[in-house]
């Protein structure tokens, strides 16, 4: 599981033509300004990524492991 942030909200007619793509068996749920993307592999062999979301939604991403996630949220709990 990953998480992708998005720079800004991507246009509702950007979202709607980028769930139009299919890499199965890796999934991905567009919310807001985060992608959620699920790789039954490894991240870096997926077309799931931050170039990728980049080019169809029209803004800057960054993604992070789910592992970075939770770390990065205990952090923040101090």
């Amino acid at each position: 599981m990953h998480l992708t942030f998005l720079k800004e909200k991507p246009a509702e007619e950007s979202i709607q033509q980028t769930e139009t793509y299919d890499y199965k068996p890796d999934k991905f749920k567009i919310q807001d300004k985060e992608v959620f993307i699920y790789c039954e592999g490894k991240y870096h062999q997926s077309k799931l990524t931050n170039n990728f979301f980049e080019k169809k939604l029209k803004t800057g991403a960054t993604t992070r492991n789910w592992k970075t996630i939770l770390k990065l949220v205990e952090l923040c709990k101090g």
